[in-house]
């Protein structure tokens, strides 16, 4: 065989490797995630459908922003992340599939279904969530953003900011 078609063979065979090995943890989440409902062309600008979360919103707003007695009880100054891509479409500890676009948060203590205000204090945006998820497990961290929370607040592209945790409505 001449050698400039071996060399070409080479290259097909090696190219060929390398797309079989392109797929990542991220594009088999997301097949999990469109196999379960979740929404993967969502704007992350709105909230969409949670009848729940936007009465609790809407709640709120009428009464002029009102803070939950129980809000107290916690220590709501601290640091936030957010989280979403690799765990899209994975249950999340309360049991229901984690939607990275929707109105949610993940928290050490709060009960599952509380709804709190959550406020970036580098631009004083502020987002209404339910905590339906565990963490952040990592020190001085208090709330984990969902991707679509986190977007509304500008914080994205910071990943972690300082944040004030607000309690307007709770499961109890």
């Amino acid at each position: 065989m001449p050698q400039h078609i071996c060399r070409i063979f080479v290259l097909f065979i090696v190219c060929a490797l390398c797309l079989s090995c392109a797929s990542t943890n991220s594009s088999k989440s997301s097949a999990k995630a469109a196999n379960s409902g979740v929404s993967q062309q969502r704007d992350p600008s709105r909230i969409h459908g949670d009848e729940k979360l936007d009465l609790a919103y809407q709640q709120w707003a009428d009464k002029g922003y009102p803070v939950h007695p129980d809000s107290s009880k916690y220590e709501l100054d601290g640091k936030a992340t957010w989280y979403g891509p690799g765990l899209n479409g994975n249950k999340t500890a309360s049991g229901e599939v984690f939607d990275m676009y929707g109105m949610t948060a993940a928290h050490k203590k709060l009960p599952f279904g509380t709804i709190v205000v959550v406020t970036n204090q580098k631009n004083n945006k502020s987002v209404v969530v339910r905590i339906n998820d565990r963490g952040p497990f990592v020190s001085g961290r208090i709330i984990d953003l969902s991707y679509g929370a986190a977007y509304l607040v500008d914080m994205v592209r910071d990943g972690v900011v300082p944040v004030k945790v607000e309690i307007i409505s709770t499961n109890k």
